[in-house]
């Protein structure tokens, strides 16, 4: 290297620190809570939502940055966000003008409170009227940080609560196309997420993460993982908020499902008990802000083999006449709907009941399938079937989710060919089903179940109509 060279680069070198040592000088002597009236009226003014930084403002030099604490965000409908802590990264020339360049952008312990009215109504959405201007200007941020932050969402017409714990975000490339419009529609980033754990009632969701890509309006994570249920999950979710109605796509599996927790979360007894695996791959539209049944669409499965009956002995009563004479094939139909009706089909039944409970104890199910799809609001059941040591029950039919009805739904006991040896209807409506009569003569063979299979086979020449050939085989 040469003398020249070497001369120009100490040259450089001085500059730079001189730089420098002009910007920690001049950080020094800015006093910047002397701004922080002036900051909360600019921020206010450009969210429409009541700022407050009721702790103190700094300055830091290495990187460079202003940082605040404690601060409160409010709209005309409550409390918004609580903030333990604010950093900015800015830079540094401006500075020196005393202008502020805003570069990264660091959250500390932020609470996020999200609460919808009867009216769908947000309360950090404002009632005043903007008076009609162009597009806003444009914001962008190259790093945004979150750390250890919580949300809480409260829908009070419906009375739901959700609340996320230990929410960890980094952004790149943060983009606000037009800061006057809608932010959800206008937004834009890439980056990842993590979250502690996600509270719904009884549905827990732990340790989720995944990578994030916002476009426009178009929230997308993939893939997705999560502990949920007692198993593991993995999937993808897409929000698409670029129009007025939005539409939501989920496409998820979970190994090793713990049905207990399954039932807990649907409001269910202990009925069944082992591990299954579940998937789904659903979409929905809203329509005026409400989520309806008629726009949902996709499929829905349920497997488990080995599992435990903790109500009955599923063999004892479908074997004996004394049970033939109390029990509904239609009763064992719950057993298929957890997934497309939750609630409000299994508490239609009589798990509860106490001929159930005293039935012999717990018994078994080798292998247990409930796949259904979903056009337009109305589940179709496509392999619902399941076994236990010595016999095979299936359900075809469909649920209509939107008037909230069964659709000739039809329980069935079947042979080894797949053939009913006994049929149960059910119709009506989810709160109010009314179980159809089996045929006379097929609901008192229960003594001669066996001699009465032999005899059907023989009258029909060894011949039936198939109810179901699917996943699920008669046992041997």
């Amino acid at each position: 290297m040469g003398p020249k060279r070497k001369r120009g680069l100490a040259i450089a070198g001085g500059v730079v620190a001189l730089v420098i040592i002009a910007g920690c000088v001049a950080a020094l002597l800015f006093n910047i809570n002397a701004y922080k009236s002036r900051i909360e009226t600019a921020v206010s003014e450009a969210t429409g939502l009541d700022v407050r930084i009721d702790g103190r403002m700094g300055l830091s030099f290495f990187p460079l940055g202003v940082s605040a604490r404690n601060i409160h965000v409010a709209g005309e409908g409550g409390a918004v966000l609580s903030l333990e802590r604010l950093k900015i990264k800015v830079g540094l020339m401006p500075l020196l003008k005393r202008r502020l360049e805003v570069a990264g952008c660091e959250l500390i312990k932020p609470f996020f409170t999200i609460v919808e009215d009867a009216k769908g109504k947000y309360n950090f959405e404002s009632n005043k009227k903007k008076p009609a201007e162009g597009p806003g200007a444009a914001f962008s941020l190259t790093d945004l940080t979150l750390s250890d932050g919580a949300l809480s969402y409260v829908d009070e017409k419906t009375g739901e609560k959700i609340e996320l714990r230990g929410i960890n975000l980094a952004a790149k490339n943060l983009l606000i196309a037009d800061t006057s419009g809608e932010i959800l529609k206008n937004v834009s980033f890439t980056g990842s997420v993590t979250c502690k754990e996600v509270l719904r009632k009884d549905l827990r969701i732990e340790n989720v993460k995944s990578p994030v890509k916002v476009d426009k309006g178009i929230y997308s994570l993939k893939p997705l993982a999560m502990d949920i249920l007692g198993g593991k999950g993995e999937g993808d979710l897409t929000a698409d908020e670029s129009e007025a109605n939005a539409v939501y796509e989920v496409n998820v599996k979970v190994s090793k499902l713990d049905f207990e927790k399954l039932e807990t979360f649907f409001g269910a007894k202990k009925v069944i008990g082992g591990k299954g695996d579940f998937s789904a791959s659903l979409t929905v539209k809203e329509q005026g802000r409400s989520i309806l049944m008629r726009n949902l669409d996709g499929a829905f499965a349920l497997r488990g083999d080995n599992l435990v009956t903790y109500t009955m002995d599923l063999d004892k009563v479908l074997s004996t006449y004394e049970a033939s004479q109390k029990f509904h094939l239609a009763d064992l139909a719950a057993f298929f709907f957890v997934g497309p009706l939750g609630t409000v089909a299994l508490k239609a039944y009589r798990y509860g009941d106490v001929y159930y409970q005293t039935q012999g104890g717990q018994g078994a199910i080798t292998r247990f399938v409930s796949h259904w799809t979903i056009k337009n609001g109305v589940a179709d059941a496509t392999d619902c079937a399941l076994a236990t040591r010595h016999n095979r029950v299936a359900l075809k039919g469909k649920l209509n989710l939107v008037s909230g009805r069964f659709d000739n739904v039809t329980v069935a006991l079947l042979d080894d060919k797949g053939c009913p040896i006994l049929k149960q209807t059910i119709s009506g409506s989810f709160g109010n089903p009314r179980p159809g009569a089996m045929n006379a003569a097929e609901s008192l063979a229960g003594p001669f179940l066996g001699l009465y299979r032999k005899a059907k086979r023989f009258v029909q020449g060894g011949k039936c109509e198939v109810f179901y050939s699917g996943a699920v085989q008669q046992p041997r």
